[in-house]
């Protein structure tokens, strides 16, 4: 599988012990976004609610912004 974005500078200041793989719920435009580099996940982190977890603080510009829905947070919790 083809890895989009990387958080290089975590495992420069952390030791990672186990690598986990995960789905996430995207909207379209975000996967498009994705696939063209537009992603940072500089901050992001991890939380657990109600046995889910969520991916937190994570930013996907807008693919294309005057398509994009006007409520539309690049920093949503996906």
């Amino acid at each position: 599988m083809t890895t989009f974005s990387n958080n290089r500078k975590a495992t420069f200041d952390y030791e990672i012990l186990e690598n986990y793989e995960a789905g996430m719920v995207l909207f379209g435009f975000e996967v498009k976004a994705i696939k063209t580099g537009q992603m940072s996940l500089a901050g992001t982190f991890v939380t657990v609610r109600g046995g889910e977890l969520y991916l937190t603080n994570a930013y996907i510009a807008p693919y294309q912004p005057k398509n994009t829905p006007p409520d539309y947070d690049p920093n949503r919790s996906r």
